[in-house]
This record gives C-alpha cells, structure tokens and sequence, in this order.
C-alpha cells in the first residue's frame, strides 16, 4: 500500500512540472522528435487522443493536454479523459460556467484545466486573493521580436530606442499579483502571413521566461513539415529551441524571482495593465529596472527601497491608498503624481494593444516621465543594448541580483556595460552555451561589468 501511494505521489501531474509546447503531428512517429527535448507537456488536438499516443509520450517522461474546441466542448472533453489524458487545455473559451463545469468534470477524474482566455477574462480576482487553479494564462500575446516598417526598417517607440513587440511588461504584472508558485502561460501562436526564422522562436522563449513565465511554444505549419521529415535545417532550429528552453529550466531558480528595483510604478488593470505598450515596457525598453506596485498593495511599498514612484492614475485611488503614496514620500521618495490628462481610455476589453490615438498621448506621458528620470541609475543601467530587452531580479531579504538580457534581433549584441548602484564583487554570466566570468570594475560609487557577448538570452548574477 506504501509503494503504491509513493508511486502515485512520484506521477501525480502538475502544472508546476510543465515546459509547455503545443504539438501539430498526431502520430506516434512524431513522438521522436521529443528525445533529449526539453518540452515535458504537449499540447495536442483530438486525434492523438489514444492509448498508443499517450503511452508512448509518457514513455519518453511528457504529458499529454487535450486541446478542447470552443464547440461541443464537454463532450470532447469526456473523450479525452477516456484516452487517459493528463490534463484538458481550454483555449480562447471566455464562458465561466462552462470552465467550471469542466473543471467539475476534471477534478473528477483526479487531474485539472489548463485555461487560457482573452487576458480580460483571466481570473486574476481569484490569483490576487491567493486562490489558485493550478496555472494562469491567456492565448493572447504579441508575437516577440524587434517591429519592422514595411521597408525592413525597425520602427522607432515612443521611448526612443526600436519598437520591440514583447509582452513582458504585461508578464511581469501577471507575476506580481499572481501567487509565487503559479505557473503562468502565454500561447501566442506565430503569423501566418510571412516567414517565421529561428530567432524568433528563440525570442518567444526568453520574452516569457524574463518575465518568470511560460510561451507555450508553438512552430509555424512548415516547420512542424520539415522536422517531421527529418530536414535538417528544421531539425537545427527544433535543437536551439530546446537548449534555450533547457537553459531556462535549468536556471528556474533565477527566473522566478520577485522584480527588484528602486523604481516603482503604481498600476492595475484600469491604468493599462493588461494592455501591451503600457508605461512599464516604455520604461523596460530604455533598460530601467522597475517593479509594479497595484493600488492594493501600495502598503507593501515600505518593503522596497523606492526613490522614485511613478502614480500613473492618482485619481483612481481611494483615500487610503493615496495615503500611503504620500507615506512613501515621507519615507524619502519622490512620487511623480499623474495629472488628468495621463487618464488614457483603454483599448475594447479584448484588445491587446493600444491605438495610434492613445500611442501618441503615451507619447507625451513618457516626455514627462523621462524627463524625471533623467539619467538615474535605479539599480543598474545598461548600455550598449538597443535591440534588447533587460528585467531586474532578486530574493527578498538578498543582496544577490539576477539581470536577465534577451535578444530580439537576430544577430548577436557585442559590447554591452552594466553600471550597478551598488558595489559588486563578482559576476558570472549565465548563458545557454556555458557560464563567464566578465571583469568587475568600480564605476563611480558602483560597479562596472563588460559583456562581450549575448546571442539569444543571458542571465547576469551579481554578487556584492
């Protein structure tokens, strides 16, 4: 009795476990293709729903998620939990009732549902009050990588540097109200209307993981049609894919790390959290660490060393919580309080993206903001790095910072400084092709480090 429940607690599915990627093919043979992977969950659609198939991805130590339709989706439903499936994925379904019922359905047969809404039907209500089930995400996302002009050009953000499409910004705020342990998911899936390179696969995978998130990975139809065929060009790009996705499951520890920064932005879903192009990617793409505080959560606020806070909507707060802005002044802070006409009217509830009206009254915020901040180091600063996006993180109560560097253009990034506030020791370079050592400096009344390098994604560990 003893062995079985110890082998039942060693299988027992969890989201936590999952490096999640959605599979086209159906048929055992594909299966192949997930030796030495790094993907430990597939996403697939009914056909594969079988004995043969479930069986032999867990031969190889993967999962299996049904993918459930948006019509007559408790009978499908039934039939994957017939076929021994490990967990149902409901994508693009925004009904409740429905969820819940599936949810009833599965938990009834031990296992539970992946659910992955527009981002305004997520159920961050329940994350925010510590309720989890299980996972958090959304199939709705930016398809990552540095925005090109109809000429080939980079086009050029209101912050300045290139228009980098990322979901980061949003990735972050889903962190931070989220509990720690909640998995949380992107299942973007590529364009359709033009060719997909390697690089960008690769910036899908990192723009979530900086963020301490999941992209559901997702290949575009030809390249599922040369990897099966054995093309091994496919194969290269499939073999990159998973060292990367390797590296970051590897350095799990790292990417789940709160924020950390001197900078704090006060958001929530009414000042365009969940909007992509909100005022923390603008602040991102100029390499500003900063952490986002929610009007609710302002009295955690004394537990970060804040010289700086962004109140992108002041009036929204209630009298308590502007109250604790103006405690965090006292504390030393310098609070940057919006006027009315940073009030910007958010896009329809399913859109993800500003309009051009509302970029261009963005505009003008950010001239206001930028020019606070000025030249501020609020933690580090990164130069050297246009086509590059960094997050700044660190345990509580710890002196160690972890910068996280990604790559959206498809050449590697040479030259890059990082100037810290604090004095740093040592430094080490974590990168999906090994570990370096870069030279640590004094740099005014911080430090200096060089970075010869970064290809796809590097992780950089400060130690004081």
């Amino acid at each position: 009795m003893l062995l079985s429940f110890a082998l039942a607690a060693l299988t027992a599915f969890s989201f936590q476990d999952c490096v999640p990627a959605r599979w086209a093919p159906t048929d055992v043979e594909s299966l192949r293709l997930l030796t030495d992977s790094a993907v430990t969950c597939i996403v697939v659609e009914e056909p594969a729903w079988n004995e043969a198939f479930v069986k032999a991805a867990h031969d190889k130590g993967v999962r299996v998620l049904a993918s459930l339709p948006t019509k007559e989706t408790e009978a499908t439903a039934k039939r994957a939990l017939d076929a021994k499936v490990d967990a149902l994925y409901a994508e693009a379904i925004s009904d409740k009732d429905l969820i819940a019922r599936l949810d009833a359905t599965a938990a009834a047969a031990g296992t539970s549902v992946a659910w992955l809404p527009e981002r305004v039907h997520m159920p961050l209500a329940e994350s925010t009050a510590g309720k989890s089930r299980g996972m958090l995400g959304t199939y709705q996302g930016l398809w990552a990588g540095v925005k090109l002009g109809h000429e080939g050009e980079a086009e050029a953000a209101p912050s300045g540097p290139p228009w980098i499409d990322t979901n980061s910004g949003f990735l972050r705020f889903l962190r931070t109200i989220a509990p720690p342990a909640t998995p949380i998911w992107i299942a973007n899936r590529p364009p359709t209307d033009r060719y997909t390179p390697a690089t960008r696969y690769l910036q899908g995978i990192g723009d979530a993981a900086m963020a301490g998130a999941h992209w559901v990975v997702s290949l575009d139809g030809d390249l599922w049609k040369a990897m099966v065929a054995g093309d091994q060009k496919a194969l290269d790009t499939w073999k990159r894919i998973n060292t990367l996705l390797r590296f970051y499951k590897q350095k799990n520890v790292y990417t789940q790390l709160p924020d950390y920064s001197n900078l704090a932005i006060v958001q929530d879903i009414n000042s365009g959290a969940l909007v992509s192009g909100s005022v923390l990617d603008m602040v991102e793409s100029k390499h500003i660490p900063a952490i986002v505080i929610t009007p609710a959560s302002l009295p955690s606020a004394k537990d970060h060393k804040v010289k700086l806070m962004l109140n992108i909507d002041p009036q929204s707060l209630t009298d308590a919580q502007r109250e604790e802005v103006r405690g965090t002044a006292r504390r030393g802070a310098m609070v940057l309080n919006g006027p009315p006409q940073w009030k910007i009217s958010l896009p329809p509830p399913e859109a993800i993206t500003f309009t051009e009206d509302q970029l261009k009254q963005l505009d003008d915020i950010w001239k206001e903001i930028n020019r606070v901040i000025g030249r501020e180091n609020f933690a580090v600063r990164i130069f050297g790095a246009p086509a590059m996006l960094s997050n700044l993180k660190a345990a509580p109560n710890s002196s160690e910072r972890v910068l996280h560097l990604v790559n959206y253009s498809d050449y590697p990034v040479e030259g890059i400084t990082v100037h810290t506030v604090e004095r740093i020791k040592s430094a080490v370079l974590l990168t999906p092709n090994g570990e370096f050592q870069p030279e640590v400096y004094d740099y005014e009344e911080g430090s200096g480090i060089d970075i010869d390098e970064v290809n796809e994604a590097a992780i950089l560990v400060l130690r004081p």
